[in-house]
């Protein structure tokens, strides 16, 4: 499905564009603003983050373990549906922890959003790994969540 809302699907590019500039900067209340209230994000290993304050304490969390951390969102896109929408985006990230282990894994956000008052605001985030492993070493990979290969 192809959306006829133009408008939404570029906002929609920006607040994910601005979901990974906060990882990057390190900025735990940005990310949070960028979710509904009530909103709700999904890693793997970790309880779901409900609201905007348990976000932003996941993501200090999550920050906590690595001494350099960087996100790059590829591809991807959004499918809006009025005031909901629906997006995939695939993503890689490098990172080095506290005692110089670097680790690198590529995966994909699965997105309900929708249109708030503030502008379109992330319902649901779901993170699945793609692959993962250490850079030059081995890896995992991981079927993708909604493979066609599936069914």
């Amino acid at each position: 499905m192809i959306s006829d809302d133009p408008a939404g699907r570029l906002e929609i590019r920006e607040l994910t564009a601005r979901f990974t500039d906060a990882v990057n900067r390190r900025a735990p209340e940005d990310l949070a603003g960028l979710f509904a209230e009530d909103g709700e994000w999904h890693v793997p290993g970790v309880p779901v983050a409900a609201g905007r304050e348990a976000i932003a304490a996941l993501l200090r969390k999550l920050l906590g373990n690595f001494a350099h951390l960087v996100q790059l969102t590829h591809s991807g896109h959004a499918d809006v549906s009025g005031d909901t929408a629906t997006a995939t985006w695939y993503l890689t990230e490098n990172a080095v922890d506290a005692d110089g282990n670097a680790f690198a894994f590529t995966g994909v956000y699965t997105d309900e959003l929708v249109r708030t008052p503030e502008g379109w605001r992330f319902a649901r985030r779901t993170f699945a790994f793609l692959q993962r492993g250490t850079p030059g070493g081995t890896s995992r990979h991981y079927a993708h969540p909604r493979s066609a290969a599936d069914g």
